[in-house]
This record gives C-alpha cells, structure tokens and sequence, in this order.
C-alpha cells in the first residue's frame, strides 16, 4: 500500500477552494430562494391587485344594475297608481253624470256638452257625443269621431285608461282618458325622480328616448341629463365619438337591440367638472316609452387604490421574504372576505330600500294597500295567538270630492298629504297608517283600550279639524268620519274586522259627517 502525502499549504488551499465553493454554492441556492420568493411574492401581489379590482369593477356593476332596476320598478309602481287614480276620476264623474240622467234626451245632451266644455279640468279628456237618430257625430272636439258608433268606439277605446260609454235617449256617449296622458304624467313625475336622486363618486342616471332602433342621425332624443341639462330635448346620433375615437351611441343601441340591456364604457364630461375621464355604464330599455335607462360610474377612482396597494405591497417585499408571503396571504384572505361582506351588506341595503318604497305610498308617504295588507295580517295572526286586539280605525276625508272639483286635484293631494301628517303627529310611532285607497284611510292602533276608542276619535276629529290648507289667499278646512273595531272571536280574517269599522264609517257619515262611532 502506497501512502500519499499531502502538504499542510497544499491542504489550507483545497479547504479555502471547498469553502469558497460551498458558500458560492449556498449563496446560489440562497439567491435562487430569495428570487422564486420574492417572483412569487410579486405574482401574488399582482394576482391580489387583479382581484382587487375585479372584485371592485363587479360591485360597481352590481350598482349601476340594481340601481336602474330599481328606477324601472319605480315607473311601474308609479303607472299603476296613476293608473288607479284615473279609474276613481273616471269613476266620480261618471258618478255626477248619473244624477242628471232623470232629464230628458236633449236637456241631458247640453249638459253633457256644457259639462266637459266649460271646465278646464275636464279638457284634457277624450269627449264624444253621436246623434243615433241622424247617426253622424254631434260632438267631437277633438275629431276623433269615425263613420259609425261602433267604428268610433272601437278606435277609441283601446287607447283609453279608463273610459265610460252609455246611451241616453237619442244620443250615445262616450268620455275618458287617454293612457297616453297617464304616462305623460308619469314621465312627469319620472324627470323629477332622476334629477332629484343623489349617488356617490358623481355618479347620475340619464334617459334617451330612442325614435328610429335603426340608428343613424337624429335616431334618439336626450330626454333627462342631470349632467348636461341644457342639452336635454336635443338630437342624438350614432355616429357621435367620444375623445378616444370610440362611438359610444353605436354600440348602446348595439346592445340594446340584441338584449335589452348592456354594460359599456366609455370617455365622458364629469359631474360638475370639465374633466374628460373614463365611465362604465349600464343602460336598459324600457320599451314603453322607448326609454333606455342609463347609469355610469367614472373608473379614475380605481387607479390610486391600485398604485397604493402595489406601493405597499412591493416596500414590504424588500425587508421580508416568507413572512411577507404570509401576510399577504393574510390580506388576500381579509380584503376578499370583506369585498365579500360589502356585496352582502350591499345587496341588503338595496333589497331594504326597494322593499320601503314599494311598501310607502307615493303622495302621502303612509304605508300603501300592499303593505297594509301585510300589517293587518300579522296584526290577525298575534290576535289569535294571543287573545289581544289592536284597534282598527278607517277614516276618509268629508267631501274631499268637492275639494277636488273646486279647487283641483293639486289641492286635493295636498290636503291628504296634510291630513296624513297630522295623523302622524296625533298617532304613536307604533301605530300604523295605511292609504287604502282615494282618500279613505286604515290605522292600526295597538295597545288601544275598548273604553278609550271614542275619546281618542273625539281628540282626533278636533286635530283634523283644526288642520287649514293655504290655497291662493284662502284658508281649506276639511273634516273626516271615522270607525272603529276590534277583532273578535270567531273572525277568520282581518277583512271581518275592516268591514265592521266601515260600517261604523258608513254609520258616522250618514249621521252628517265629522264624527266617529265604533262597531264591536
């Protein structure tokens, strides 16, 4: 065996040479580590921004949609209601009308015309009146007549809301209202819905009325624009651009003609700025009214969070490695659970404030029929498992017809809007006040007393009585007739109840009004 002998300087050398390698070596690995760490926690920073503003993006979407919804249910809460109100106009005209049937056919035919000709709050209404005798029209202001009655009725009718058509001696006649002139009122009460709502981030709503789904020059009008509203009412066309060469009016109608309903963006005018900025909108049809009902929200918001965020990200990616793996992780978990938590709190939010305006009537601000219902029906449901009655209390205002016939229907809605606040300032915060219907009127009362009924109605009548409406330098009073009831055993509904307090009503009418009387 040969032995080999290696030198002390020889051997310092080897050792500094395997050092050197092994600590290059670890260096390496180390540097290779640090790099994967922190590529991989700069492609966990980017992944975390990109949710961020995904999440961010979806929610302002989720806003726009819900918002706009909203405003279409809005429109037909309020088409029905107007509708309804025509039907009872309609319903007591009808009503005065009938009480002159006892004269004869000519008598009755000059004050048919004379009624709806000498009165201004009858022109708007559609009139007609047929010579059977002659068959030809007798009176037809607004030329609507056709060759026969039969022709005329026909055409006419279809277009009328609510409408009344009889025979009186030798003459037909018809009378009602268009329901053109119901959603012109409606549109009325619309424009002043969109202009008065208030968002955050400058957001709006805006309406264009769309005339040709074609496109091209002139094929829709600005109807309501909070932002730009000396335009409203002007022109719009397809082939308008924006400042980054996009055709905005084109791809709407794009989208409107294939699904009713888009997302889109693109670079507008800010709210009360003259800054250009980018806008994500959402539009959808109301096919009705050939309305496309829009709103946007501007994205220059979305950057500075951005930047913040990767600012933040990357000044803590130079002083930790793992630990800034975790922590980010950390805050991916808690910014996605609370993006989470704010879509839930938003959604709440929208489906509460939905739910209490389709729930309120829209004049008087009481609780409408449909709530109502609801109310009583709970309130039923507690009685019998309970044994414990509120008290149900109707009431409607004395004459109010002849308010509205002599001073108007402006008038007449704000008496009852008067008359309802002063009801919630005699009533208790518990209680419930219901617009039934017209100017008739349900409250429940709980915790009310059989032996307090009449007294409390004796303090109410005197604070309806004392109310007075201000109407060009003249003072309206008004007064109400009330009843009352409670639930008793052997009701199987509510409605029991209601019936005998509008027997009571009925009982305090017929014994001249302003009174009050109770029915157990």
């Amino acid at each position: 065996m040969v032995k080999i002998y290696i030198p002390k300087r020889e051997e310092c050398v080897i050792r500094r040479k395997y050092t050197i390698v092994l600590s290059t070596t670890i260096g390496i690995i180390c540097t290779v580590m640090a790099c994967f760490y922190l590529f991989s926690i700069d492609k966990v920073g980017d992944i975390y921004i990109e949710k961020s503003e995904e999440a961010i993006y979806n929610i302002k979407k989720d806003f726009l949609k819900d918002t706009v919804n909203n405003l279409i249910s809005e429109i037909d809460l309020r088409r029905d209601a107007k509708a309804s109100y025509v039907e009872n106009f309609i319903s007591r005209t009808s009503e005065i009308i009938d009480m002159k049937k006892d004269l004869s056919g000519k008598e009755f035919n000059d004050f048919f015309i004379r009624f709806f000709r000498d009165s201004q709050d009858y022109n708007y209404m559609t009139v007609i009146v047929w010579d059977n005798q002659a068959d030809q029209v007798f009176y037809d202001p607004g030329n609507l007549a056709e060759v026969t009655w039969k022709d005329t009725l026909k055409a006419n009718s279809s277009g009328l809301s609510s409408y009344r058509a009889f025979t009186h001696g030798e003459y037909s006649f018809l009378f009602g209202l268009t329901k053109r002139y119901v959603d012109d009122l409606v549109k009325a009460d619309m424009v002043n819905v969109v202009k008065n709502s208030r968002f955050d981030g400058n957001s709006y709503i805006w309406v264009n009325e769309i005339l040709n789904y074609q496109g091209g020059k002139n094929y829709a009008i600005r109807r309501i624009h909070p932002n730009l509203p000396e335009t409203e009412g002007t022109y719009l066309s397809t082939d308008m651009s924006d400042v980054a060469g996009d055709y905005p009016y084109f791809t709407e109608l794009q989208g409107i003609n294939k699904d009713g309903e888009l997302f889109f963006s693109y670079y507008f005018k800010e709210l009360n700025s003259d800054e250009v900025s980018q806008k994500l909108a959402y539009a959808k049809l109301y096919k009705d009214y050939n309305w496309v009902i829009a709103m946007g929200v501007y994205l220059d918001d979305l950057q500075p969070y951005i930047n913040q965020t990767s600012g933040e990200s990357r000044e803590l990616v130079s002083r930790l490695t793992m630990l800034l793996v975790l922590f980010l992780i950390v805050i991916l978990v808690i910014s996605l659970f609370s993006v989470s938590l704010l879509e839930k709190f938003y959604y709440r939010h929208a489906k509460k404030v939905m739910e209490s305006e389709l729930n309120q009537d829209v004049l008087t601000k009481a609780g409408n029929r449909r709530s109502g219902t609801n109310d009583l029906s709970n309130a039923f449901k507690e009685f019998s498992q309970t044994g414990l009655s509120p008290c149900i209390m109707m009431c409607d205002v004395d004459h109010f017809k002849g308010i509205n016939d002599k001073y108007g229907h402006y008038t007449g809605d704000m008496a009852l809007a008067e008359f309802v606040k002063v009801m919630k300032s005699t009533l208790r915060n518990t209680d419930k006040i219901i617009r039934w219907g017209g100017d008739e009127f349900v409250i429940i009362l709980y915790g009310m007393e059989k032996k307090h009924v009449l007294d409390f109605g004796s303090k109410f009548l005197d604070s309806v009585s004392s109310l007075r409406i201000q109407e060009h330098n003249e003072e309206i009073g008004i007064t109400v007739s009330v009843g009352f009831s409670f639930f008793k055993e052997g009701d199987e509904d509510f409605q029991e109840a209601l019936k005998r307090a509008d027997e009571a009503l009925y009982k305090s009418k017929s014994k001249g009004r302003n009174q009050a009387n109770v029915i157990f």
